[in-house]
């Protein structure tokens, strides 16, 4: 995927702060403990409440992975599938070239669930790239 080095500041350091919370609130509720959470599921919870604020009905079905694209047991992600592909990835551009809100705009228009769950990891995807590329996020192996 492409267009990360495009995407707005301010949205990575809004995403930023909100993993930061979400990583306290987490530790709050676990009574002081340091919870260890992957970052990579806290970047896909963090995406859904995002996507939850314009599609109150979306239940995502797919975990995030480790940081490989192809899975272990050999399945590649939703959001590869030559069906979602060309897809996910106009999605993808409008969330680099305007903003995270306008695509999930965007996509919530299709009403399809599985587009909408591929965008979901292909946004986690991109996103924690990002965070790892900026060195906000360390790669859990």
């Amino acid at each position: 995927m492409e267009g990360s080095a495009a995407f707005k500041q301010e949205e990575i350091a809004q995403l930023e702060q909100q993993l930061m919370e979400k990583r306290a609130a987490l530790n709050q509720d676990q009574e002081g403990g340091d919870v260890s959470l992957p970052n990579k599921e806290l970047v896909h919870d963090v995406i859904k409440e995002k996507i939850l604020e314009h599609i109150p009905n979306y239940q995502p079905v797919s975990v995030p992975q480790a940081t490989s694209p192809i899975q272990p047991n050999g399945h590649q992600p939703s959001y590869l599938l030559p069906e979602f592909k060309d897809l996910v990835q106009s999605f993808i551009d409008i969330v680099f070239n305007k903003s995270i809100p306008e695509a999930i705009k965007e996509i919530s228009k299709t009403g399809n669930m599985a587009l909408i769950d591929a965008f979901h990891d292909a946004l986690t995807d991109e996103l924690y790239g990002a965070l790892v590329e900026r060195r906000k996020l360390e790669v859990v192996k």
